[in-house]
């Protein structure tokens, strides 16, 4: 029984050896069959040039591609060779194109890509030949369109798909650095020329449409610095650098806008709560009537004008009811009475008892600015009891005292002034606002 098992071995083996040799032959009858020596299709450079070709092959294709997955480029040249000279045949010149590649004759390369890619629908094993083959040239625009187009049509070849994409970084690493030169060079229709080419490539690249600004803002062109920082703020909308740089185009641009940048910059970093007050003032400011617009950009507000701000941004003061009526004889018969009266008669600004003058022409000093926001803060919200005034009691309040509790409270910034700015004043009124709805100290 033994002698029998033994005999019955070797037997099946030759069977089995018969089968595989019959397998081989039929898989090389059929284009793009699989290569001998590996299983499946080739994954990156160099793939099997007979893909996407209908056979039957050339004697050497067959045998030229087993060398080159051997590793044996010599050989494999040889016989891609021999098989474009007894049959021309387009896997043999892709054949040759990447064995010679990979001898290190990229010029030769580079020359039979020029001839396959003229013909018609290239394969993707031709596309990628080519496409490395300009890469090793040094040449990674033309590199980069090749491999893309192969990678377009790889469904499941990651490894095509990755050197595309590692070849579409160096391209756009190579134009983002020529656009920066070139705006360097105040070269601008060069670097635009170049940035754009570049943004075409990865149009997603938030860090290009943010060189793009800054080009324009070399060039001096704000409008289009501002486009190309919105967009890069659109795809990158929590890159600082980028918010800062369009936040300052917006102040002029689109207040709006500028203000929901800011105001997401301070709530991650204090530093910017002061742009972001600015911001504000200015978004507002740019929708108001004349008057009302140079008062908040006086250099020196006068007492009139903090009451003709006061007016227009709290409805509450318009609307107010007032018990007793006090006379401010100056104040009458002016564009602004009502403002300056409703004020007086508030206790935002004060009269003289003897002359009964309040002065409206007057400069508006740091004491009675300070004194005036803090009563209208407690109009706007007697309720409201902040942090910075819990030392500081309203009754007995003296002047220096209404200033400090003010600068605490980040109505008035600190100074040496005696007189107040339109600007600060105005800064002042948003900061009541905002404290009045009980947030002030969170800011």
């Amino acid at each position: 029984m033994k002698t029998v098992r033994r005999a019955a071995a070797p037997a099946g083996g030759i069977a089995l050896l018969l089968l595989l040799v019959l397998s081989a032959a039929c898989a090389s009858s059929r284009g793009g069959g699989a290569p001998a020596g590996r299983a499946g299709r080739s994954e990156k450079f160099p793939l099997d040039p007979r893909e996407e070709i209908t056979g039957p092959f050339p004697e050497g294709v067959e045998s030229g591609w087993a060398a080159l997955v051997a590793g044996d480029a010599v050989t494999a040249e040889k016989e891609f060779s021999r098989a474009r000279a007894s049959q021309p045949n387009r896997a043999a010149e892709i054949g040759l194109i990447e064995s010679r590649l990979l001898r290190g004759r990229t010029a030769e390369a580079l020359s039979g890509c020029k001839e396959a890619l003229a013909g018609a629908n290239p394969t993707v094993p031709l596309l990628v030949a080519c496409g490395e083959a300009h890469a090793r040239a040094g040449e990674v625009f033309e590199a980069h369109e090749l491999y893309a187009r192969a990678a377009a049509r790889s469904r499941g070849r990651s490894a095509i798909r990755e050197r595309a994409a590692e070849l579409k970084s160096e391209v756009v690493d190579a134009l983002r650095k020529a656009a920066s030169a070139g705006a360097k060079d105040k070269n601008f229709p060069d670097a635009r020329g170049r940035v754009d080419r570049a943004i075409e490539i990865d149009p997603g690249d938030a860090g290009l449409h943010a060189l793009a600004g800054e080009i324009e803002l070399s060039a001096g062109n704000r409008d289009r610095a501002f486009e190309r920082f919105r967009e890069a703020y659109r795809l990158d909308p929590k890159n600082v650098g980028v918010q800062e740089k369009l936040a300052d185009l917006a102040i002029e641009k689109d207040p709006a806008l500028a203000v929901s940048v800011l105001d997401a910059l301070a709530r991650h970093d204090p530093r910017y709560r002061e742009r972001a007050a600015e911001a504000r003032v200015a978004f507002r400011a740019s929708n108001w009537p004349g008057p009302e617009r140079d008062a908040a950009g006086s250099e020196r507000l006068t007492r009139a004008q903090s009451a003709t701000l006061v007016w227009w941004m709290f409805p509450e003061i318009r609307e107010a009811k007032v018990t007793t009526s006090v006379i401010a004889s100056d104040a009458v018969s002016r564009r602004d009475t009502r403002a300056i009266l409703r004020a007086v008669s508030l206790g935002l600004l004060d009269v003289d008892r003897e002359t009964h003058r309040t002065r409206p022409d007057g400069l508006l000093t740091r004491r009675t600015a300070a004194r005036m926001l803090l009563r209208l803060l407690r109009i706007v919200n007697p309720a409201i009891h902040p942090r910075c005034l819990e030392d500081s009691p309203e009754s007995g309040r003296s002047a220096a005292e209404a200033v400090r509790a003010a600068v605490a409270c980040g109505l008035l910034p600190e100074s040496e002034n005696s007189s107040v700015s339109g600007r600060e004043f105005t800064r002042g009124l948003d900061r009541v606002r905002i404290m009045a709805t009980g947030k002030g100290d969170l800011e």
